[in-house]
């Protein structure tokens, strides 16, 4: 009798090793995983953050070549302006010269001179007149630019703060989803050695 009951002692004391290593390897396995999903949570909001980065610079790329195209295009329309009043001008200078050996006694000098003035007011208002719808264009592609950008901007401050918000929340609900994930498991293995025991 004495020989069976220490076969039985021995008999449990092998069976309760394997449990502890067990407890250990599940209790590990379960921080393991909620470790990993930790991880790759992080990871995936590290990603998204970075993907917004990169959205708002290309955004302000664009702009910023939109911004300069517009303004070459100005240059360049302001040096052909430049160019074309040069050659009015020389062309007038030498149209005066031309009724100068005519010398045309109907029209007085001054009276040439304040008709090439009215000639070229005139011609610089058209010009005006023809540029101020490129112009308001022009500046109202900057506004829309410059707001989308803005906008833009505080949407992506807007949903980071509020990720930012709920981030321990989050992590309040892993810690305790983890907690439970291995109190579920302390009292599963109780209830196997329970069950165990019973037979």
């Amino acid at each position: 009798m004495a020989q069976k009951k220490n076969e039985t002692v021995q008999a449990a004391k092998e069976t309760n090793v394997p449990t502890a290593e067990e407890s250990v390897t599940v209790g590990s396995f379960v921080n393991t995983f909620w470790d990993q999903f930790e991880l790759s949570s992080e990871r995936a909001e590290q990603l998204r953050e970075n993907r917004e980065d990169a959205y708002i610079n290309a955004l302000k790329e664009v702009i910023k070549f939109n911004k300069q195209f517009r303004k070459s295009v100005a240059n360049l329309y302001d040096q052909s302006k430049k160019t074309n009043k040069e050659m009015v001008s020389e062309l007038m200078h030498q149209f005066s010269f031309g009724k100068e050996e005519i010398k045309d006694e109907n029209l007085p000098m001054n009276e040439r001179e304040e008709l090439k003035k009215q000639v070229l007011e005139v011609s610089g208002q058209l010009e005006n007149l023809a540029l101020t719808p490129i112009k308001s264009v022009f500046h109202i592609v900057d506004q829309l630019e410059d707001t989308f950008e803005k906008n833009a901007e505080s949407s992506v401050a807007f949903d980071r703060d509020r990720r930012n918000a709920w981030q321990q929340v989050r992590k309040e609900y892993i810690k305790l989803a983890r907690d439970t994930h291995l109190n579920i498991i302390d009292r599963s293995k109780g209830s196997l050695k329970e069950f165990v025991k019973i037979q």
